[in-house]
């Protein structure tokens, strides 16, 4: 809740076609008639959109902001009956702070015609998908990205960064999400790069929790705000409401310069760009500004390097990617580390193992079998965790075996 009493929301009005230029008039005539203290989140709604995001300003009791006569902020309907209204209105679904609202097509009102100059449905169908490039940069261990691949189908392309020995820029084939995967703290910290058909974005994770949210930074570039037409009329005081609403978010660097080793002046410069206009090469500019290389950001654009050749990493079956992440030596001094890493240099070790972990399998099951048993199903489960861990244990023998040949 801000000085004045209100609380910023956000809405969204989306439709099965994208709007026609009399339609996205009658979008912002719309909002102007209903006199509504607020803004569209991306600028004017212009034809080709599918979904118009806005910001309101709604007080404790619901009801969200609109101008009176003299150009004040006074309380107007409740934000759950201007959902339902806007739809009925303007023939699409709505969601204002998480209330959804989508009216019958029989009553809306200003339902868009396709045949008016609009999109069919039908023809949505051909439309080309948007075209998503994802660059991530970090110390990943190839058997991450392999399991990191194989979860999400999705082959990987791995540049070696000849700045910092060991950190990897990582063009990633397909709609994956980094920040899902559990990375090991050595990767960190470690950034992505988006571009969703020029909606340019960047996520970092910091080192720490995965999900602690003061260790995840994400920062887009969008369009600014563009206030609705009502607004002209608006007083001192209803502005300065205004702007609450539109004001840029401060994104919050100080972490994330820590975390990257950046002094004083290249958080400054890190900054300047986030809060920046968008550019073509400003996903380029921000990996420079953290410290990292700009082929990164130039990779986002283009998906495409001239100036270096990748490793080609094919998306893995899941079960080879979890043998080949259980085939990599764990770190430390612990003294399951020690173990494992001693297995690997020495997988007949593994066959040993197996081979009691099986007999002991086949006592258990045997002995679950036995009249006035009482605690037969205990044993029945502990004699197929041990012949899981049996057959786990061959499975990453032979493995290590192949790998070896």
């Amino acid at each position: 809740m801000n000085a004045f009493g209100w609380e910023p929301v956000s809405g969204q009005l989306w439709w099965p076609w994208p709007l026609d230029g009399p339609g996205a008039r009658a979008l912002v005539r719309e909002f102007a008639d209903r006199s509504l203290l607020g803004a569209f989140a991306a600028g004017n709604p212009a034809a080709g959109q599918t979904v118009v995001e806005f910001l309101l300003a709604r007080d404790p009791s619901g009801r969200v902001a609109v101008l009176d006569p003299d150009g004040a902020a006074v309380a107007g309907p409740d934000y759950r009956m201007l959902a339902q209204s806007l739809s009925l209105a303007a023939g699409g679904a709505v969601d204002i702070d998480g209330f959804e609202y989508e009216a019958p097509a029989a009553d809306a009102a200003l339902e868009l015609d396709p045949s008016d100059g609009g999109t069919a449905l039908d023809a949505l169908d051909v439309m080309e998908p948007p075209v998503l490039r994802t660059v991530m940069v970090g110390r990943f261990r190839r058997e991450d990205l392999l399991m990191f691949g194989a979860l999400n189908s999705a082959p990987l392309d791995v540049f070696e960064d000849d700045g910092e020995r060991g950190r990897r820029i990582v063009v990633v084939h397909g709609g994956a999400s980094p920040g899902l995967y559990n990375w090991p703290e050595q990767a960190k910290p470690m950034a992505a790069f988006v571009n969703l058909d020029g909606l340019r974005a960047v996520e970092a994770w910091l080192p720490g929790p995965r999900k602690d949210p003061a260790n995840n930074f994400w920062h887009a570039w969008q369009p600014q705000p563009k206030p609705f037409p009502s607004t002209e009329r608006a007083s001192a005081e209803a502005l300065r409401l205004l702007g609450t609403l539109i004001r840029s978010a401060d994104p919050h660097t100080r972490d994330l310069a820590r975390a990257f080793g950046l002094d004083g002046q290249a958080e400054a410069r890190l900054s300047e760009l986030l809060l920046g206009e968008d550019s073509e090469d400003v996903l380029a500019q921000t990996a420079e500004a953290l410290g990292l290389p700009r082929l990164a950001g130039e990779l986002a654009e283009s998906g495409q390097s001239a100036s270096a050749v990748p490793e080609h990493l094919p998306a893995l079956p899941l079960g080879k990617a979890v043998l080949e992440l259980m085939a990599t030596p764990m770190t430390g001094s612990s003294p399951l580390a020690r173990w494992h890493r001693r297995v690997l240099a020495h997988p007949e070790l593994l066959a040993g193992s197996a081979a009691v972990a099986a007999g002991a399998a086949a006592v258990l099951l045997r002995a679950s079998g036995r009249p006035l048993r009482r605690n037969g199903g205990l044993l029945r489960a502990g004699a197929l965790s041990l012949a899981a861990e049996a057959a786990s244990e061959l499975a990453l023998y032979g493995y290590l075996k192949f790998r070896r040949r």
